[in-house]
């Protein structure tokens, strides 16, 4: 029913509805914000990637990132994550706090249902894709850096 409730057992009413006017089509993945406690993404089945405050959810920040439907997310560890998206369009995104994009890989032939940043490198992201390849990419660091760009299949 496209609607977004935000759970929280500790209040008299524990469901509370996210309205949000950038968040039009059916969720598909949410993910909070590992530094921002009111803040999460969430990703639809247009492929449009949200950041959602709950204290004013109608002035989300979004962007168009994929062309289908959003499949996961997962934040970097850096002092300013850095959120990767995977999606059914076989294309990993990488986003800035503005959702701007830092890194784009489509080499995966099919659906990305899985991503995880490296623990002990935080330039490392590896995703997982329905045409059973592991992918490893090197991605920018958040500087602004240039650093080798790369996609090594395992």
């Amino acid at each position: 029913d496209s609607r977004t409730l935000l759970w929280d057992t500790r209040c008299p009413k524990p469901a509370t509805r996210i309205v949000c006017s950038a968040c039009n089509h059916l969720p598909t993945s949410v993910m909070w914000h590992p530094q921002k406690s009111d803040i999460f993404a969430l990703g639809d089945e247009n492929g449009t990637v949200a950041l959602v405050d709950t204290k004013n959810p109608d002035s989300a920040l979004s962007s168009a990132v994929h062309a289908r439907s959003i499949t996961g997310f997962a934040f970097s560890t850096h002092s300013s994550p850095l959120l990767a998206s995977i999606s059914e369009d076989c294309s990993v995104a990488v986003l800035d706090s503005d959702l701007s994009e830092v890194f784009r890989n489509r080499s995966h032939r099919d659906f990305v249902k899985g991503l995880s940043w490296s623990p002990s490198d935080n330039a490392l992201l590896t995703t997982v894709g329905w045409d059973h390849q592991v992918l490893h990419h090197t991605v920018p660091i958040p500087t602004g850096e240039a650093s080798g760009v790369n996609c090594v299949k395992e």
